[in-house]
């Protein structure tokens, strides 16, 4: 079987991507599960990643692969062949080991 793989490159060449690692369960309450929006991705000034989810926040850190992913798009050609196109590349990782924290704030005090 063969597998072709066309690297397609814009005016910037590749896009990259990152991954996002998480320990632990991540569940939602709703019947669609986790699709679409999950939580906010911030970084800080000294470019560590903050993941906001609900009313949790997680800190992170970035690490490098050792080895790169491609992101391949599958695509059938005229010919009846199938043709796998390099869309992005993913070399980095933010690693989310540590519990999430819940986020407080203070309400109004009544007087």
């Amino acid at each position: 079987m063969q597998i072709f793989v066309n690297p397609v490159s814009g005016p910037d060449g590749l896009k990259e991507w990152c991954m996002i690692e998480l320990q632990g369960d991540l569940e939602s309450r709703s019947l669609d599960g986790l699709r679409g929006f999950v939580g906010d991705l911030h970084f800080t000034n000294d470019n560590t990643p903050v993941l906001i989810i609900g009313h949790h926040i997680l800190y992170g850190k970035v690490q490098s692969l050792e080895k790169a992913f491609a992101v391949l798009d599958k695509k059938s050609t005229l010919n009846k062949q199938t043709e796998y196109v390099v869309t992005a590349v993913i070399k980095k990782k933010l690693i989310f080991r540590d519990r999430p924290k819940p986020i407080v704030t203070l309400g109004s005090k009544k007087v």
